[in-house]
């Protein structure tokens, strides 16, 4: 009389797996405004940050199975979109660098001397400082944008890139020096 049906064991597993997704998806679309400001502080174009928010809804479906808080969840879903974002930075550093060789390379070829807008670009304050933090170090980004742009605490940045407390301060001190060198350099005042 204790036992249980396998078909109705198999369909509770099933119906507890559907809500344990659909609440893991929920907890993702009300997170979904803030991971838009992630990737807004990164300074990814729309096209490029829907990709990285398709990317971030594949992996929420993936491990919707997963058993963590809601909280430990919000992080990995932050961390997660973090590394996408700098997985777009890194693609475009390579393809700039890459391109700045060839247009080189032809321009030496050619005999023609390398236009002055190729050299400078003459863009106001809010292009500056988007141009500074792209300038940044992978690893100086990641803290500066969770900090200033999605409000996260030193110790969430932290816990969010799996740093130190302290490593988490140094490097958004040395962020922040960086950037006021940069943008007074460029003639902004920080």
């Amino acid at each position: 009389m204790n036992e249980i049906n396998p078909d109705l064991a198999l369909k509770l597993d099933q119906t507890a797996g559907e809500k344990a997704a659909k609440s893991k998806l929920d907890v993702f679309l009300d997170e979904l405004g803030r991971l838009k400001r992630i990737i807004a502080g990164f300074g990814l174009s729309s096209s490029d940050g829907e990709d990285v928010l398709q990317d971030v809804s594949v992996k929420v479906l993936e491990r919707s199975g997963e058993n963590r808080t809601n909280q430990e969840y919000i992080r990995w879903l932050t961390k997660v979109t973090v590394n996408g974002c700098l997985t777009v930075h890194r693609r475009r550093r390579c393809f700039r660098r890459n391109s700045r060789k060839i247009l080189l390379r032809r321009a030496q070829k050619d005999g023609r001397p390398i236009r002055a807008d190729e050299k400078t670009i003459n863009a106001e304050e809010l292009e500056i400082v988007r141009q500074s933090l792209q300038k940044l170090d992978d690893s100086l980004l990641g803290p500066v944008i969770l900090r200033y742009f999605c409000d996260f605490n030193s110790n969430d940045v932290a816990d969010i890139l799996e740093l130190n407390s302290s490593t988490a301060r140094s490097r958004l001190r040395e962020a922040r020096i960086k950037l006021a060198k940069q943008l007074l350099e460029r003639g902004v005042e920080p």
